[in-house]
């Protein structure tokens, strides 16, 4: 019985290290808060900007293992720019906005002047910072997502630009990690910035 004991542990200990191999995870970002269709209008959509240094445009973040390895996130595309773009645009369409896409435009009331035409509100963006750090230790991992955007609106009939910091840190932990909950903890916090920072 000690042997078929020790046989399951052992067992159990390799299914455990199975499951944290080093090397490149893709998760999927997305807007999926369910809205009302409560707005009318067409929204004008310009590239985000990816300003963060030093590390790819799918970057998303690392976990540490607890033999110090490490898995590296990245998201499906590989750019998270695109992305965060993509998922803007769902917000504003679940409200009941119509969107299209436009070029990048001058971020100042001139340049919404002269970018804003046919559309109610022109939209950019730019991403400062947007990492997820996570650390195993023992049975739970912790996770820290830090995320540093700031987003322009561009008001047609005003002819007035907003400007919209938006920094936020978010701590969790998590008794199992899998990569789905990584991808539910920074989509839920997406979610929220999104939100928060474009409320009608």
């Amino acid at each position: 019985m000690k042997n078929m004991s020790l046989i399951f542990f052992g067992f159990i200990l390799i299914l455990f290290w199975g499951c944290a191999t080093p090397g490149q995870k893709f998760i999927h970002i997305n807007y999926l808060a369910s809205h009302e269709k409560t707005q009318t209008g067409r929204i004008g959509i310009a590239p985000f900007q990816d300003n963060r240094a030093d590390v790819s445009q799918g970057y998303i973040g690392y976990r540490i293992l607890l033999d110090n390895s490490q898995e590296t996130y990245l998201v499906k595309g590989l750019n998270l720019a695109d992305t965060l773009k993509k998922a803007v645009t769902i917000y504003f369409e679940k409200n009941g906005l119509s969107t299209a896409p436009v070029g990048p435009w001058d971020l100042t009331p001139d340049g919404v002047i002269k970018a804003s035409k046919g559309f109610k509100q022109i939209v950019a963006g730019t991403i400062n910072q947007f990492e997820c750090r996570a650390k195993k230790k023992g049975a739970t991992t912790d996770m820290i997502l830090d995320i540093d955007l700031t987003l322009y609106l561009g008001i047609a009939d005003k002819n007035a630009l907003k400007t919209i910091p938006v920094s936020l840190t978010l701590e969790r932990t998590e008794f199992t990690f899998s990569p789905e909950k990584l991808e539910q903890f920074v989509n839920q916090a997406l979610e929220e910035v999104i939100q928060k920072a474009l409320a009608f």
